[in-house]
């Protein structure tokens, strides 16, 4: 009977562990979180450890000889090496997280030597006179030929004062006034001229305004090109200025008379009084027929005077030496501002510099408590997985016993398995090496570094000082004075 039975329970306990295992392949798979927990309350109710326990012991199961855990044991086991594999891969992933955040650190503090070379900074200070010395040194040259040029003309024209020209303002201001003064003498002429034109008002304004036009643009010609030469220290200058001034006589008087012959001819409505007053202007110069013409000459000749004066102060008097003067000034300007574009750079450099020094004590330490930080999550991270594994091991104890008690309790027969009394083991797992040789050697080196920071910080200052001063000093002799 004994036999009997025992062989039923043996049967029974295999049909149990069978039938979990198929549905073990068909139950869907619980997502492991990031950070197991381990309750033996909660796995008691998971796996119904006391229910389980009561059954199989009412039904006298596990048997006396039986040698294989039961069902709910294995699948205890199963789950704690599961979450015991996912602790390992967990702190793999964190680990190496970790050492790739420590490897930009390394990065970092490698940076961070190369700025603090001195060599670097006399590196990038040589690149700025390299890449714009040679355009500055090109800018001197320009500018010595052009102060040379500049003397020769004031020697050979005995000048020695600077030359007196109107600023780029006061010039656009000239030529305004030379529009303003066309339209004026053609407000002006335009009452004369609506009598002989048949559109009036406005069309005398356009008829007069394209006289006054060619009066004022012509003497402002003559003025500006060959009035002045009569400023010219030479006898031909003084020759080309004098006929300039007979040309501009001519010119004026010319413009006069036409114009006023021509608002005569008008009056009279002849079709074509330009050729009448030309006919008018070969047989009766002088003579004209009432007073309005007389002061259309007087108007056309102030005009045309104060066209001429204008034309002669738009430059400085003294024929070429304006625009020689301007050229001079305009190199030398030019290479003004390329030099102080240079020094300003080599400043803010310095000054970058300089800031770096004052700094680096700082930056050192705020690098070193990274990496010391680092480690220390490296630590936290090892033992709380470790601590994890071995609350799994006292986990297993704790539940398979509980199991296994309860199991006893309900036992009619009284018979205790003799497995019993052996535990089962988890899967071993080795979590990764605490390595921290690269950690400690970068700590080490920083906190050296930052020794010879605060004992040599006023050497390093006054380092970026004398290279400073020496390409400051290269720099000035470039300068073209």
């Amino acid at each position: 009977m004994v036999a009997n039975g025992s062989k039923q329970r043996n049967k029974k306990q295999n049909e149990s562990g069978l039938i979990a295992w198929f549905r073990g392949l068909f139950k869907k798979s619980e997502a492991s979180p990031h950070l197991m927990s381990f309750e033996i309350d909660e796995l008691t109710k998971k796996f119904k450890i006391n229910e389980e326990a009561k059954r199989l012991g009412k039904m006298g199961l596990p048997a006396f000889h039986a040698k294989e855990l039961t069902s709910v044991e294995t699948e205890l086991l199963r789950h704690l090496n599961v979450h015991r594999e996912q602790i390992l891969v967990n702190a793999e992933n964190e680990i190496a997280l970790l050492d790739r955040d420590f490897t930009s650190k390394e990065h970092e503090y490698q940076r961070y030597l190369t700025q603090s070379l001195s060599v670097e900074f006399e590196r990038k200070a040589r690149q700025i006179m390299d890449t714009q010395g040679a355009w500055l040194k090109k800018l001197a040259s320009n500018a010595i030929s052009n102060i040379k040029e500049l003397e020769i003309f004031r020697e050979e024209n005995n000048l020695k004062r600077q030359a007196n020209y109107p600023e780029k303002s006061q010039i656009f201001f000239r030529y305004t006034l030379l529009l303003i003064l066309i339209a004026i003498e053609g407000t002006l002429n335009a009452s004369f001229f609506s009598e002989g034109v048949s559109t009036g008002l406005i069309g005398g304004f356009v008829y007069a305004a394209s006289l006054a036009l060619i009066n004022i643009a012509g003497c402002f010609f003559i003025g500006k090109v060959g009035v002045r030469w009569i400023n010219h220290s030479k006898a031909y200058g003084k020759i080309i200025g004098v006929l300039s001034i007979m040309m501009a006589v001519l010119f004026l008087g010319s413009m006069a008379l036409s114009i006023a012959h021509i608002r005569e001819a008008m009056a009279t409505g002849v079709d074509n009084p330009t050729q009448a007053a030309w006919n008018m202007m070969q047989t009766s110069l002088w003579t004209f027929k009432d007073l309005t013409s007389w002061f259309l000459i007087m108007l056309t000749l102030g005009f045309g005077i104060a066209a001429v004066v204008d034309g002669v102060y738009i430059d400085d008097i003294y024929p070429g030496y304006g625009s020689i003067f301007r050229r001079t000034e305009s190199a030398k300007e030019e290479f003004e501002s390329e030099y102080e574009d240079i020094r300003f750079e080599l400043e803010e450099l310095k000054q970058e510099k300089l800031d770096f020094i004052d700094q680096q004590v700082d930056t050192c330490n705020e690098l070193l408590f990274s990496v010391q930080n680092l480690l220390d999550m490296k630590r936290s991270i090892i033992k709380k997985y470790q601590d994890k594994l071995n609350d799994s091991e006292v986990v297993l104890f704790a539940t398979i016993r509980k199991f296994r008690f309860e199991n006893e309790i309900v036992r009619e027969d009284g018979l205790i398995p003799a497995y019993f009394n052996t535990m089962p083991s988890l899967n071993p797992i080795s979590l990764p090496k605490m390595e921290q040789t690269r950690e400690s050697a970068l700590i080490s080196k920083l906190n050296d570094l930052i020794r010879n920071h605060e004992r040599t910080i006023s050497k390093q200052r006054e380092e970026v000082y004398q290279v400073f001063e020496k390409f400051v000093s290269q720099l000035n002799h470039l300068r073209y004075y």
